[in-house]
C-alpha cells in the first residue's frame, strides 16, 4: 500500500502508531495495481454524506472469508434481492455472490417503488422466497407492501446493512415477518466486511471478524487487517465512522457498536450540535416513524448552517417535537430568539432517499436562500 504522506513505507515499526493513517486514494491505487492481473469490478462507496469513493473489487468479493464466520443462507434458500443494481454501488452484487455461494436462488430485483407494492409480493410467495437482503428502509417498504396486500410471505431470513435501524423500521419488519431472523453486517465498499451480527446477537451490535484490529478514534476508527482472502489489504484505514467496543448478549468477544458519523458536527450560530444527537431525541417522540435534518448552508457539513429543518414521518404533532428539541438543546431556543425561522419542523409522507442506493441520509444540503 502507498505511504499516506508520500514519504515512502517505513523501514521499522514498533507498533501501529508508527504507521502512517491511509485512506480511500491508497486503497484506490492498491487495488488498481491488484487488479491488472485478475481483473476486479469496479465499485463506489459514499455519495450519500461525502464524495464517491472508487476500488477495484476483486470478482471473489471475500465471500469464501465471510462463510467461516456468517452463514445467513442454506442450500435451496430463495433470496429476494432489494438492494439497487448499477450506480457502482456494491451491495447489489455483493448479496449475488453470497447466493451463489450459498447455493441459493436468487431474485436480483432491487428496491420496491410504491407503485408497484401491489403487485409483486404475490409474484414472490409464487416463488417461494424465503429470504430477503436490502437496507433497512428497503426492508420496511416491503414488509409495508406485504401488510397493505395482506399477502402470506414465509420470509425466514432477513440480511441487512449499509444503514441502522430505527424502531419504526424494526416494528414493520417484524410484523410482516414475524418467524424472520435478523443477520447483519457492516463494512464499506473500501473494506468490505469487518463485522457481523447474527440472529443471537443484540440488533446494534456487532463483532470483528477474525484478522482485523480497530483503533477507536473520535476523527473516524481506524481498521488494521492481516491475512489472505479479503478484497484489500489495509493498514491503518480511517473509517468515517465512531466506533466503541461493546458486549453483547450472544456471548462472542470482540463485539462493537457504530456511533454514528465523524463529521456530523455542524456550526449554528455560534454553537455546534451533532446531526445524530438531534435525531435521536426526534426518534424518542411518539409517533415518530423516521426522520431526517434539511441544512440550509453551504454544501459542506463542517461549514455554517444557517437554517435546520426537521423532516419527520409519523403521528407526532409539530408542537410536541418542537417542545422535545428546545428542552433537549438549549442552544436551540437562544438561536430562536435571534432568528425566528432558523428552525422549522415539518411533517413529511416520505423522506428524501438517495437514488442510487435507496438509503435515507440523516442529512440533506439545500442551498441557503439570501436575506
Amino acid at each position: 500500500m502507498s505511504h499516506a504522506r508520500g514519504a515512502g513505507a517505513p523501514e521499522s515499526a514498533t507498533g501501529l502508531a508508527d504507521l502512517d493513517v491511509t485512506g480511500p486514494a491508497d486503497v484506490l491505487d492498491m487495488t488498481r495495481a491488484m487488479a491488472g492481473d485478475s481483473g476486479a469490478m469496479l465499485m463506489s462507496s459514499g455519495g450519500t454524506t461525502g464524495a464517491p469513493k472508487l476500488t477495484f473489487v476483486p470478482y471473489h468479493q471475500a465471500i469464501d472469508r465471510l462463510l467461516e464466520e456468517w452463514r445467513p443462507l442454506a442450500r435451496g434458500d430463495v433470496l429476494l434481492n432489494l438492494f439497487n443494481a448499477g450506480r457502482l454501488w456494491a451491495s447489489h452484487y455483493y448479496m449475488h455472490r453470497l447466493a451463489e455461494r450459498s447455493h441459493c436462488t436468487v431474485i436480483p430485483h432491487g428496491p420496491l417503488p410504491p407503485q408497484e407494492a401491489g403487485r409483486w409480493p404475490q409474484t414472490f410467495a409464487q416463488v417461494g422466497v424465503n429470504a430477503v437482503a436490502g437496507t433497512p428502509t428497503g426492508l420496511a417498504d416491503l414488509a409495508r407492501a406485504v401488510l397493505d396486500t395482506a399477502t402470506s410471505l414465509p420470509i425466514e431470513t432477513i440480511i441487512w446493512m449499509a444503514e441502522p435501524w430505527n424502531q419504526s423500521n424494526v416494528d414493520m419488519v417484524r410484523e410482516a415477518f414475524p418467524q424472520a431472523r435478523f443477520w447483519g453486517n457492516y463494512g464499506s465498499v473500501e473494506t468490505y466486511v469487518i463485522a457481523t451480527n447474527t440472529p443471537d446477537c443484540d440488533l446494534t451490535t456487532l463483532h470483528l471478524m477474525p484478522d482485523q484490529l480497530i483503533e477507536p478514534d473520535d476523527r473516524g476508527a481506524l481498521l488494521t487487517r492481516i491475512g489472505s482472502g479479503w478484497t484489500a489489504p489495509v493498514v491503518r484505514y480511517r473509517l468515517g465512522d465512531r466506533i466503541a467496543p461493546a458486549e453483547c448478549r450472544c456471548g462472542r468477544p470482540d463485539g462493537l457498536r457504530v456511533l454514528g458519523r465523524a463529521d456530523d458536527a455542524v456550526k449554528f450560530y455560534g454553537a455546534t450540535f451533532g446531526i445524530g444527537e438531534v435525531l435521536d431525541v426526534v426518534h424518542q417522540v411518539r409517533g415518530v416513524r423516521e426522520a431526517q435534518l434539511e441544512l440550509a448552508g453551504l454544501s459542506d457539513a463542517r461549514m455554517a448552517v444557517s437554517a435546520v429543518t426537521v423532516k419527520y414521518v409519523g403521528t407526532a404533532s409539530v408542537t410536541l417535537l418542537r417542545a422535545a428539541l428546545m428542552k433537549e438543546f438549549t442552544r436551540f431556543r437562544t438561536v430562536l430568539r435571534q432568528h425566528p425561522q432558523a428552525i422549522a419542523i415539518e411533517r413529511v409522507s416520505q423522506l428524501h432517499r438517495v437514488d442510487r442506493t435507496n438509503k435515507v441520509p440523516p442529512a440533506v444540503w439545500v442551498k441557503a436562500t439570501a436575506g
